[in-house]
């Protein structure tokens, strides 16, 4: 929102916009990195100990969501940075050189730039890190969670109700 507001205030220079979403990306993931660092150590400790073969059912379901949250936290970097980015900076560098491939594209594709592919891998990764942060939730209210696929292919995070929350029902 406010990247948003500054890039509408400071249109007519570019870099301001740029420089602003770059800060906000590299805060975000200094403090997403260390939660995710935090679950992976406890995930390592529990391998490690032996005790924790004979968990308990919060035990268990603690390591299995910080497992569900690594592996959307993983994707989210896939799909982000080693997929989205690279294609935001071919567009971005090279736009000039790729407008004769976007003026020959078909009927239905034309105008569907590597920006326009850009904003669907990154809204993709954010549908990630969203699944990242509800694991990281149901983990903190003892809840355990599991994995779906929506549509048979588009994987979301599915909250399981506490057995007191069955019992009020």
């Amino acid at each position: 929102c406010v990247d948003t507001a500054i890039y509408y205030r400071f249109q007519h220079l570019y870099i301001i916009f740029i420089a602003t979403f770059s800060a906000m990306l590299v805060l975000i993931m200094y403090y997403h990195v260390q939660i995710a660092w935090r679950l992976y150590t406890e995930n390592r400790d529990d391998d490690d100990d032996d005790k924790k073969r004979r968990m308990s059912r919060r035990s268990n379901s603690h390591y299995k969501n910080n497992a569900i949250s690594l592996r959307f936290y993983i994707w989210h970097y896939i799909a982000f940075l080693f997929v989205a980015l690279p294609i935001w900076c071919l567009d971005q560098f090279h736009c000039a050189l790729m407008l004769p491939i976007y003026n020959n594209l078909p009927f239905m594709a034309k105008g569907m730039t590597l920006h326009v592919v850009w904003h669907i891998l990154s809204g993709i990764a954010t549908h990630f890190f969203v699944q990242f942060l509800v694991a990281c939730r149901a983990n903190a209210l003892g809840m355990a969670c599991d994995t779906r696929c929506v549509l048979g292919f588009f994987p979301v995070v599915v909250v399981m109700p506490r057995n007191e929350d069955l019992k009020r029902a």
